[in-house]
């Protein structure tokens, strides 16, 4: 389940056309990824007993979709097999506040 469009997505990073939106799926699935493993909990279910941040699709967080669209836009950048990569630094302190501490088992 993708938690932002991929339109949106292209619409922040300025992308017209059709021609990569795969592409922007893979990246988008892989952010998404990474943010719940950075928070260490699932951005939305509707279980309880997952700790999601969420259980309203409506009510992502905005600093979340901030991070997945910035994230998202760093992988496009840098597809390519460069030397010279360059990736964005703040966006993952966007997540710190959803970090959970909660122990398994608890």
């Amino acid at each position: 389940m993708l938690y932002l469009t991929i339109d949106d997505i292209k619409q922040h990073l300025r992308i017209d056309g059709d021609d990569e939106d795969e592409l922007l799926e893979e990246y988008l699935e892989t952010a998404q990824d990474d943010a719940e493993t950075y928070m260490r909990r699932p951005i939305y279910s509707a279980n309880p007993d997952d700790n999601p941040v969420t259980d309203d699709l409506a009510k992502i967080p905005p600093q979340i979709k901030q991070f997945l669209r910035v994230t998202v836009g760093d992988y496009y950048r840098n597809r390519e097999n460069q030397q010279d990569k360059t990736y964005t630094t703040y966006y993952p302190h966007l997540l710190d506040r959803f970090i959970s501490y909660k122990l398994y088992g608890e």
